[in-house]
């Protein structure tokens, strides 16, 4: 590099904008906490947002700006975030609540797509999340309506094939789901109870076992963890 090339040269950063995002999300989150009862869909209590980055639920729920746009659609992401913390402290370390319905989902659909975005990042993400936004459009009805929830859904840019087919075979799916057990969707003090009644129970029996809402949040089961959204989602 010649003599005096960077003389008079300098490079300035303005996060203004990024903290003013930051609080618009924030502000955002707090109104529709405040205007509903969110606690009995709260798996996870902490939250960060980034603005300009990713969207994902572990380890720890973290919101980006690019899908709170609006109230409804920041409902539904949370929400979504949400309802992978709930599949995992549904299931314990050992057993995925997902897995002994994952072939039938696969029978069903075997074409789905497995890539962004009509499908998730891979084939496992893929049908997964036929369980996912299945339980995000239903918590996120309660709060504004299937009409609204359904309207978001239909709207979002990826996960395009994953929203129509949930929204399609509504009922099918839903009888699937449970029949393993995967609703009624069981709010966060229900399963925060009932992992506190099964500890106890292994504890009185002799025998030290820990639940699944015990376990540290730092390392969800290796063959599902979740990852980054890259456009809706892509955990």
């Amino acid at each position: 590099m010649q003599r005096g090339q960077n003389e008079g040269f300098r490079i300035d950063l303005d996060l203004d904008h990024a903290r003013r995002e930051a609080e618009r999300v924030r502000d955002m989150l707090q109104a529709l906490r405040r205007r509903h009862d969110l606690s009995r869909y709260e798996y996870t209590r902490l939250v960060r947002i980034v603005p300009g980055g990713d969207t994902f639920s572990h380890p720890m729920l973290t919101l980006g700006n690019r899908f709170a746009e609006h109230e409804d659609l920041l409902l539904s992401t949370y929400l979504h975030e949400q309802m992978h913390w709930y599949l995992w402290y549904l299931g314990t370390p050992e057993q995925d609540p997902v897995a002994p319905f994952l072939d039938e989902l696969v029978r069903r659909y075997p074409e789905a797509p497995t890539d962004l975005p009509d499908g998730a990042r891979n084939y496992e993400s893929t049908y997964l999340h036929l369980v996912i936004n299945w339980l995000e459009v239903a918590a996120t009805s309660e709060f504004i309506g299937r009409v609204r929830a359904c309207a978001v859904a239909e709207a979002q840019r990826t996960y395009r094939w994953i929203y129509r087919t949930v929204l399609k075979d509504w009922d099918l799916l839903a009888e699937l789901y449970e029949r393993h057990g995967i609703i009624p969707i069981r709010t966060a003090p229900e399963l925060a109870t009932a992992n506190v009644r099964t500890t106890q129970r292994a504890l009185n029996g002799g025998r030290r076992k820990t639940s699944a809402a015990a376990q540290s949040p730092a390392s969800p089961r290796s063959r599902r963890k979740a990852r980054a959204r890259g456009g809706r989602s892509a955990d």
